[in-house]
């Protein structure tokens, strides 16, 4: 169980400072785990809770809420199933996700006539939460169920295992919302199959490669445009390379092309996860990591290229005192043919978030912490418009952000 309390500075993420909204507020994170064992098979059931309340905006208050079952059995030496349900039911605070950019205050003139288009008028006035009767953040169910196969005893060099699951995002009480927006929150659902075959290889004690081909096709029930197929060829490496240093990668090609969407660009080119651990002295380690990873944007359809490069480091001043200092640099490129229908500027927004802590064990059990994050958020096209409904509306993208919180972590 934790208990945590702090500020946030900005809320619902806006750019303009005059309208960011801070707040106090106090969170509890409670977890349970049960596990069975019965020789070698094993079964776990968890929950994982996060509630959250703000002095300053109730209307911001959450509950999430996620429930897991993981289940894996051992028929012989070398026939080993696992099972995975996983059900989330969570949300997006206003002004990120789906409300990115979205404003509390802005401008609100009616959509345009033909007569205004002509004259260049072609924007509905603002984003804004009240234009789209956004009272409160947005709810969202996530299922996943998942299977895998492993044949090779557990001790043996090599081992081949093959995956399948599904997953689906869907998104709660859209009937409360404005009706275009309502159609909107419909076309961002999806499902997603997943099919994986992977290749292990341990090589030694200490390092272990990895091969995976993987397959991923994603389906907009209410956007066909949308829907993709993604391609992965994946190498992947864990070694310890001395006794200080640690090196976790994967690097990989892949392949994504929209199936329903001729104009759409696709992608084909490198993702990457790299991991580089330092640990020079037994009570401080230092990590560097990088990244890129395909993901699709909210609205219109196209891709979303995201880079990461960061670093952490953490050190223990005793056994029970220690420190965190971490920094994220990430880049975000959007990859859309067309915006709100004629507008394709280019865009990428800049991300950067720092963040430090220490925390205290009271005793083993208990822990005390101190947390502080900083990020803030520039867009190369700050004023991106939105296509909701077959009208357009501007954004504001981009934020500055502080968090600082108090915590308090009991397991029993």
């Amino acid at each position: 169980m934790e208990n945590r309390y702090g500020h946030d500075s900005n809320l619902l993420w806006q750019r303009d400072s005059s309208q960011a909204i801070g707040s106090d507020f106090i969170g509890i994170t409670p977890e349970f785990r049960m596990v069975g064992e019965r020789g070698l098979d094993r079964y776990q059931f968890s929950y994982l809770g996060d509630y959250r309340r703000y002095d300053s905006s109730h209307a911001d208050d959450y509950a999430d809420h996620q429930f897991q079952f993981d289940g894996s059995w051992r028929f012989s030496l070398r026939n080993a199933f696992k099972l995975m349900y996983q059900y989330r039911l969570g949300h997006e605070a206003r002004g990120e996700g789906l409300t990115e950019g979205f404003m509390l205050r802005g401008d609100i003139s009616p959509c345009p006539s033909d007569a205004d288009e002509k004259e260049g008028r072609a924007l509905c006035g603002d984003g804004t939460f009240g234009r789209f009767q956004i009272n409160e953040p947005l709810r969202f169910k996530r299922s996943e169920v998942g299977g895998r196969y492993s044949y090779g005893a557990p001790d043996a060099r090599g081992k081949l295992e093959l995956a399948l699951s599904h997953k689906d995002l869907g998104y709660l009480d859209k009937h409360l919302y404005q009706h275009d927006f309502e159609r909107y929150m419909a076309e961002q659902e999806w499902q997603e199959n997943t099919a994986i075959v992977e290749l292990f290889d341990q090589v030694s004690h200490v390092s272990r490669f990895r091969y995976t081909l993987q397959t991923n096709l994603r389906r907009y029930p209410a956007n066909p445009r949308k829907d993709s197929d993604e391609f992965f060829l994946i190498t992947g490496v864990m070694s310890q390379m001395t006794g200080k240093t640690r090196i976790d990668a994967n690097i990989g090609g892949i392949y994504k092309r929209f199936v329903n969407d001729p104009q759409a660009e696709s992608f084909k080119g490198l993702n990457w996860d790299l991991r580089l651990e330092w640990q020079p002295l037994d009570y401080s380690k230092l990590a560097l990591l990088s990244s890129r990873t395909i993901r699709d944007p909210g609205g219109d359809g196209g891709y979303v290229s995201s880079q990461l490069y960061g670093a952490e480091w953490q050190h223990h001043w005793s056994p029970g005192v220690a420190t965190t200092l971490s920094y994220h640099d990430i880049r975000d490129d959007y990859h859309q043919s067309v915006v709100c229908g004629n507008d394709n500027r280019h865009r990428q927004d800049d991300i950067h978030r720092w963040g430090m802590g220490i925390s205290y064990d009271i005793r083993p059990s208990v822990n005390l912490g101190l947390h502080y994050l900083q990020a803030d958020s520039g867009s190369s096209f700050a004023g991106q418009p939105i296509d909701i409904g077959g009208n357009c509306y501007g954004r504001a993208l981009g934020y500055d952000k502080q968090q600082l919180s108090l915590s308090l972590k009991v397991a029993i």
